[in-house]
């Protein structure tokens, strides 16, 4: 068994304060602690910046105010319809004219019309 000695009992024991195990510990513990304020502040302007919204499609904005309303001429009758996006296609018929019509959604205006005669029949 060891003696003690007179001045092994009255030294001080040595401070766990000063460690460079405790200084590492604690460096790490106030910079995660820093980094989680920080994130959470982000986090709090981000939802007051509304951040997470998704940004409405083009084609949503582009309604018409009005809802478009077309006659057919008297005389044509639609044999098919097809759409393509931001359009309608219409197969129209009367009894001497064969025509392809294709429209516009967002307003109504034809953009393009293609003629043709209507079979004997």
């Amino acid at each position: 068994m060891p003696e003690l000695s007179e001045s092994s009992l009255t030294e001080s024991p040595v401070d766990p304060k000063s460690s460079p195990s405790y200084r590492l510990a604690r460096a790490t513990a106030i910079a995660l602690g820093v980094a989680i304020a920080v994130i959470i502040g982000v986090m709090i302007y981000g939802l007051w910046a509304g951040w997470g919204h998704h940004a409405v499609p083009a084609a949503v904005e582009a309604k018409p105010k009005n809802p478009v309303t077309m006659t057919l001429a008297s005389g044509y009758r639609i044999l098919s319809s097809d759409t393509q996006p931001g359009r309608l296609i219409l197969h129209v018929r009367s009894d001497t004219q064969d025509a392809i019509w294709v429209i516009d959604t967002t307003d109504g205006h034809i953009v393009a019309v293609v003629h043709g005669e209507a079979p004997k029949q």
